[in-house]
Order: C-alpha cells, then structure tokens, then sequence
C-alpha cells in the first residue's frame, strides 16, 4: 500500500539499525526508583475498615431466612448446609457464614464477603452433586397462534418470578446449561476414574506428560522449508541434463519489514536516509567562523593519547568521528544527537535561559527560565564540543552563559528559579557547566564564578561527607553525584581551580556508609562497596544509586581490578539492562551506568552499549514540532522534569564515546 515519505524515513532508520547488526532481542529490564511515601500501610488499613464496616451490615438473620427458603432443596451437612438458590447451587462461608455459590466442576467456592477461598469436604460434595441432578434445563414452550396477554401479579413470589425468567430463556441459555451439565458429568466421570486408579499409576501418567512437555520444549525444531525445485514452463525441443540440485532456503539474515522488497525505490530511499543521518552529524563537526583560539590538532591528540584522562579534548569536533566509531558510536547515534540539540535551541528563551515547565513558550519575551533547565540544556551542548567560541551553535551556548552568569549569588549559589528540593541538582549541573566552559576554552571570565560555585559545594556538604537538599543535612547518594561530578570537573588539569582533598575524603566514607554489606534471598551476601542506597539508614540498594555511585568510586580512585567494582558491574548488567520492553525507561539511570560501562570497558560495555544506544536512537520524536526531543511520558521523573530533562539526559547518554575519555585505558588515534 503507500506511504508518505515521513513512513519511509522512519521505517528507514529501523532498518538500519538492522543492518548494524544491531541487536533488538533485549531482556527485561528492571529499573529503580527514588524513594516515594508507602501508602500501602494506609491503604491496608482502610480496606480493613471497609472490611469490618461490611460484616457489620450482614444480616445473619436474613441469611437464614433465605436458606429457609428454599423448602426441600437444602441438605444439612456436619460442614455445613447446601441448598439451591434457583438453578445455582449454594453454600456458606465458613470464616463469615456470608452465602457464596458454588463451582461444580471444581467443588470450590469464593466468598464475595471475606475473599476466602472454600473448598468443599467430601460430605458437602456429595450434597452439592444431589441438589445439581434437581435441576434440569427447561423445557422451551411452544408458542401460541394468537398469544392472549397474562395479568401480571403486582408482587409475584420467588418462584413465579423464577418461572417467568425460565419461560422467557432464549435457547442459547438452554444449551449453555446443558453443556454446564455435560462437563459435569465428565469431572464425574473423571473423579471416579482418579478414584479407582492406584496412586502409582496416576503419579506415572502425571511425570509422562511432564516429560513430553519438556521434551517439545527443549528438542530442537527446525524452521527450514523442504526442498524444492523449480521447473521452467518454457517447452525447448534440445534435450538438456538436468542442473544441480539446490535447497532453496528463506534469506533471514536481513528483515525488511517495512519495505516490500519488490519496492523499485527501497535503495534510493536507503541511501537518502543515510546522507541524511550523515549530514545531521557533519553538522557539529564544522565552524566555518569560529571567534576564539582553535588548539593545534596534534597537541589535542597527544593529549587524548598520552596525558591524563580527566580532560574534554575528546569533544573536539574534529577527531569527534574517529572516537566515535573506535568507541562503539554510530552514524545515527551521533544524528540524534545533532538532532536533539537543534531541539532545545528552539526552545531556548530571548534572553539565552530554558525553562523547565513553559519551554513552549520560548518566544514570548518575557517567558521566565529557571536554573535547573538552563544548566540541563547546556551540559549537551558542551559535551558536544559546542562552546561559546566553537561550533555551530556558538550564540546559543554564548547567551546561555551569559544568563547563568546573571543569576549567580555574591556566594556562588547558583540556583535560581527552583524553590523545590531540586534547586540543589541544579547548582550541581550549573557549577559543571561553568567549570566545562573554563576548562574547554580557557576564557577567564569563568574562573571566579566556577570556583565561587565549587566553593558554595564544600560549604554546603554534611560532617559525614553527603550532601542533600539544605546545607549540612545528612546526605543521600542521588544528590551527592552531581556535586561530586562538579568537584571531579573542577580537578581537571587544565582548569587551576581549587578543591580540598578533605571534601573527597568525606565523600568516599558517606559512599561506605551507603554501602553496608546486604543480604537477601536472590543476592545471598553482598560485600560492602558493591550496592548502594538513596541514603545511609535504607535497607534496600537501589539500582540507579548503584550506578551513580560506581561512578563517583572510579573519580576517587578506585582501580579496575578491584572486585568490588566488577561485583557492581556485573549486578548492573544482571539486573538493569535496557530493553525496549520497558513502559518508563529511567534515563537518570541510564545516564549513570552509561558512564560506568563505558569506563570500566571489555564484555560489559559491548553488550550495554548494544542495548542502550539504538533503543535511544529509537525512541527519539522524528517529526512534528517535537523532532529531536524524548518524550518525557515514557521516562520516569519525566513528568517533574519534563521534555527538556528528558532530551537533555538522552543527548548526554549518546555522547559518552567522547564527553568523558575513559579512565582504565588510552585511546588510540590515527
């Protein structure tokens, strides 16, 4: 059938991905959350009440009454009474006495009242199997010449009313209960079959066809189709031998889903959603009028080469490409991420601020920014190599700066327009921006306010080394990341800002306090160091807090060959790989463990990255006004952080091949 153009290009890029040998066959994932109020207590509480409230109105005096009723169709057992209520076969409940109806083919029962499950003895069974013969399907009436109208009875009995309702059945009623009766008569027969057997022979029949279950289950089957052979219907008067005899086999390498594949244009429209993907990514690889310094190109590789990893020489837009690929990037990871930044500079407000809750409202003057989206919106723009002298979007990050700048406080605080517990993330992502600003042009008019911001971060951290939502509260771990991320920034070599080493000894002992060993059924014992919590009194580990942790481990020096970390790692990949599965993908979490992967390498990176990086590419909004954003319903915390928290922690996650070099090995470039 057709399709527009708009179907082909996104169809296009599925089969890319395919074509990658990337692989969409991901398990479960299984993603943490920050700690949220249990109302589970509360709400346990009032359906006990309700509970309560409900037995209370139960009239046990009527409940006799309508047993009672039912004349001869009741039969007194030592468990209990059974009796017929029209063609249903009653009982009561045991724990409440509430009458429930029961299931004859399984002789069990369900109390509406007390939600116990009731089994019937053996005495009740037989009770229930006699008052079920009493009841036959009814007999359907045959139907007069000329109906004469009956006088209805204002206030008919029960059992007028029953035989108005049985008179009017349709026959789909009737055969209904005729099959009802027949199914019965077979777990009958079926009971008394069970009954006579000898227990061997039952526990015989049982194991054999558990082992032809499995045995369908784990031989292998093949899918190949049977030989074939073409003839030709063309009739030739030379007698010609045979050809050799081929199997024909279905080419399932490649699927093409989205594309016929008699299609005359499939190539062309390929090719055009490659060219297209390759020039979104030339985009941030180009200045043509760059207004600052541009550092000679071999003193940048030697010092991605040779010198010390905490430096950013990997974002620089030329040797951008070639990290990319060595790195495990593609052609289309790198497009989405040129697509997303174009996102967010169209969102950008007059005055060079984001806003978190009225981006959409980006071109009217007065629209109001807030700290907390300025400083996410920036943070990709950067590590994409995009600086207020460099790059494509040069104005964008200039006036984004500048805003910052104006906001700050005479002491650093850099947190304006957040009055909720979030200001503290976003002093922490607005001190990273100006130290990665400082530290990738060397521009002096970011050095005081950098070291103002990570003045206003050891000041604000906890005695026992965390840092929370007020200065000097006890700390949790999700906080403390991005303070410690900030810190780590400022000790990069090409920066000169001062950090105390006591504030980085106080923050490895808060991460051992969050780290006490942990013991449960499926984790056996987990050493100290390995899992993580929100904050140091939990119980739990959390995932998200792991991976953030990890992270910080590595900044203060822990060393690949220490096992704690290759525990995490490895408990990171059992129990949080991304999967297209997910309905909320936790990009916070994500952000984090893309990172850890990436620095700690080998296996556990290769098959993180193969996971992650295409459901990203995937995920991303390719038309409409909302091109080059994620949809922030389909993140968790999406709906507090919104499109831009969304879009700006995915462009993050996609640029970790170059924004940070990896600390246990050096690139090599050519």
């Amino acid at each position: 059938m057709p399709r527009s153009r708009s179907d082909f290009i996104e169809r296009s890029i599925e089969t890319l991905l395919v074509q990658g040998a990337l692989d969409a066959r991901l398990p479960s994932d299984q993603s943490s959350r920050l700690p949220c109020l249990d109302l589970s207590q509360n709400l346990a509480a009032n359906r006990s009440a309700d509970q309560a409230t409900t037995m209370t109105d139960v009239d046990t005096a009527t409940r006799e009454e309508n047993r009672s009723g039912t004349g001869g169709n009741l039969i007194a057992t030592s468990d209990g009474d059974i009796w017929l209520s029209g063609n249903a076969v009653m009982c009561g409940c045991p724990d409440c006495d509430a009458p429930v109806s029961v299931r004859l083919w399984l002789m069990v029962a369900d109390c509406w009242n007390c939600q116990s499950a009731i089994e019937l003895s053996y005495e009740q069974q037989q009770a229930a199997e006699k008052l079920a013969r009493q009841v036959r399907p009814p007999e359907p009436k045959p139907v007069a010449a000329s109906p004469v109208p009956t006088p209805i009875d204002p206030d008919p009995q029960p059992e007028e009313q029953a035989s108005v309702s049985s008179d009017n059945e349709p026959p789909a009623a009737i055969d209904a209960a005729s099959e009802a009766q027949e199914m019965r008569r077979l777990v009958d027969i079926l009971r008394k079959m069970t009954d006579t057997l000898p227990a061997w022979l039952i526990s015989l029949l049982v194991h054999l066809v558990m082992i032809l279950i499995l045995a369908l289950i784990l031989l292998p089957q093949s899918n190949d189709p049977p030989p074939s052979i073409t003839l030709s219907t063309a009739i030739s008067p030379v007698d010609e031998e045979g050809g050799i005899f081929t199997e024909s086999r279905d080419q399932d390498d490649l699927e093409f889903d989205t594309f016929p594949d008699s299609s005359p244009n499939f190539e062309r429209e390929l090719r055009d959603v490659k060219i297209a993907a390759e020039q979104d990514a030339k985009e941030l690889q180009l200045d043509p009028d760059p207004t600052g310094d541009i550092s000679d190109l071999e003193s940048v590789k030697k010092s991605i080469t040779q010198n010390s990893p905490y430096t950013f020489a990997g974002r620089d837009p030329r040797l951008r490409s070639e990290i990319v690929h060595r790195e495990g990037g593609t052609t289309l990871s790198e497009a989405a991420v040129s697509r997303g930044l174009r996102w967010l500079a169209s969102v950008q407000n007059d005055n060079g601020s984001w806003s978190l809750a009225d981006y959409k409202k980006n071109n009217r003057s007065k629209n109001k920014g807030d700290m907390a989206a300025t400083s996410l919106a920036l943070l990709p723009f950067l590590g994409a190599g995009q600086t207020h002298e460099y790059g494509k979007y040069k104005s964008v990050v200039a006036a984004g700066l500048k805003w910052m700048l104006s906001k700050q406080k005479h002491d650093g605080e850099l947190m304006y327009g957040i009055n909720t517990n979030a200001a503290i993330y976003a002093h922490g992502q607005a001190s990273i921006v100006l130290v990665e600003a400082l530290a990738m042009t060397g521009d002096e008019q970011f050095r005081a306010p950098a070291q103002k911001a990570i003045d206003y971060i050891q000041a604000f951290q906890h005695k026992h080394g965390g840092w929370r939502y007020r200065p000097h509260e006890p700390g949790d771990t999700s906080v403390m990341g991005w303070q410690l991320m900030a810190l780590q920034s400022a000790r990069s070599s090409n920066t000169g800002l001062l950090v105390d080493d006591a504030t980085l000894r106080l923050a490895d002992q808060f991460l051992d306090q969050a780290s006490r060993p942990y013991r449960s059924k499926r984790y056996a014992t987990a050493p100290a160091g390995t899992l993580y919590r929100y904050q140091t009194p939990d119980r739990i580990p959390k995932i998200a807090m792991t991976a953030e942790a990890m992270l910080c481990r590595m900044y203060l020096g822990w060393k690949r060959s220490d096992g704690r970390m290759l525990y995490a790692v490895d408990w990171l990949l059992e129990n949080g790989l991304p999967s297209p599965k997910t309905k909320k993908h936790n990009l916070y979490y994500y952000y984090y463990a893309t990172q850890v992967m990436h620095h700690f390498g080998g296996r556990h990176w290769q098959v993180w990255n193969n996971h992650l990086r295409d459901l990203l590419v995937v995920n991303q909004i390719r038309k409409g006004r909302y091109a080059g954003s994620w949809d922030p319903s389909e993140t968790k915390y999406g709906e507090s952080g919104g499109r831009i928290y969304a879009t700006a922690l995915s462009i993050c996650t996609l640029e970790v091949y170059y924004r940070h070099l990896p600390l246990f090995k050096q690139l090599e470039l050519d």
